[in-house]
């Protein structure tokens, strides 16, 4: 099993992030996943601000992420299906 996390964006509070699951040998896809992960203070029990400390190295993070290739599927809509 290969997992790769790609992170797409982020702002102070959340992380935009597509994963992907491969075999690790042939390398076909699996399964993917986007999520939008946001920052909880757990003292608050609210949304708040990645600490300064955090939020550079998901800077360096993101950077560094923004000059690889975006898999397929990235920004997809997500919704139930229409019945007719």
């Amino acid at each position: 099993m290969q997992i790769s996390i790609l992170l797409v964006g982020a702002d102070e509070k959340r992380l935009h992030t597509f994963k992907e699951l491969r075999h690790a040998t042939e390398g076909w896809l699996s399964a993917t996943s986007e999520n939008m992960t946001v920052h909880i203070d757990m003292k608050a029990r609210k949304t708040a601000p990645f600490p300064p400390d955090i939020r550079a190295r998901i800077e360096a993070v993101l950077n560094t992420h923004a000059a690889l290739p975006r898999p397929e599927g990235i920004g997809r809509n997500v919704a139930m299906p229409v019945k007719n």
